[in-house]
């Protein structure tokens, strides 16, 4: 009998030591670790374009800027949930994304932490991003021409609304450690991968209004048709923009798009 007993306890032994080796396996977390600022200086004048949208961002939200924050530029193809995975140094520079922004699982975990109407003019550091932008976009549609039009020695910028949102981090390893959805394997997969980083907070503008004097005369039906808005779509996308001409003579021209222009990121690796 005890033999017998002395082999069910070994066995018992020998049951519990694979159960515990298989629980520790089980209990791997994914740990998100932020990446400090001082790592990205991609282009020359990344830190006067930084401290510019700092002062915008505090200005318009009253409050600090959060920590560890990069500038990412007018980024209309970044957005939270974003890998990169390409060298981190270039994430001020150029992104080249396992873009997840839609996924709706990540949405679910979306934290809106601030938002304000700003209406604050654009300075001179930062306006030829916004210059860059208004060209592209007016080349991309009907209204090509008026890029003639022009007056860029007084042109002004207008950003509309801040919109400050992050991922759950806790929640998010949660998700992906029980997770039994294919679409969130490869979400995974990636964000794991040496080197690569994940976007998981950001601060974006929801469009940019710009008024320029008009370097020549409006034909009389452009005088007459933009007197009272035209509204116009932004390629595929449900962005859109509108051309108006103001009482003073000015050109006003509205863009309803997101961009992605100060964010946090962060390294993910699997601890136990």
């Amino acid at each position: 009998m005890r033999k017998i007993f002395n082999r069910f306890f070994l066995i018992a032994i020998v049951i519990v030591t694979v159960l515990g080796c298989k629980t520790d396996i089980e209990k791997k977390a994914i740990h998100f670790e932020v990446i400090r600022d001082s790592l990205f200086t991609g282009e020359n004048s990344y830190k006067e374009k930084f401290e510019a949208w700092k002062k915008i961002y505090e200005s318009c939200v009253q409050t600090s800027l959060f920590s560890n924050a990069i500038y990412t530029g007018l980024q209309d193809n970044v957005h939270i949930g974003s890998i990169d995975n390409k060298s981190a140094t270039n994430i001020n520079k150029q992104f080249n994304i396992f873009d997840t922004s839609n996924q709706k699982y990540l949405w679910n975990l979306l934290v809106p932490l601030n938002q304000a109407n700003c209406y604050s003019i654009i300075g001179k550091e930062v306006q030829g991003d916004f210059y860059t932008e208004l060209i592209k976009i007016l080349k991309g549609s009907e209204y090509n021409y008026l890029t003639e039009f022009i007056d860029t020695n007084k042109i002004t910028f207008k950003i509309t609304t801040i919109n400050e949102n992050t991922l759950r981090p806790d929640s998010l390893s949660n998700l992906l450690e029980r997770t039994k959805d294919p679409s969130l394997f490869e979400f995974k997969k990636q964000l794991l991968t040496p080197g690569n980083i994940l976007l998981l907070r950001t601060v974006m503008i929801t469009g940019f209004l710009c008024e320029f004097p008009l370097l020549k005369k409006l034909s009389i039906r452009d005088e007459a048709r933009f007197s009272k808005e035209i509204f116009f779509d932004l390629g595929p996308s449900k962005n859109s923009g509108s051309i108006k001409l103001l009482p003073n003579q000015n050109i006003q021209i509205l863009l309803n798009k997101y961009y992605t222009v100060l964010g946090q990121i962060y390294i993910s690796k699997e601890t136990k």
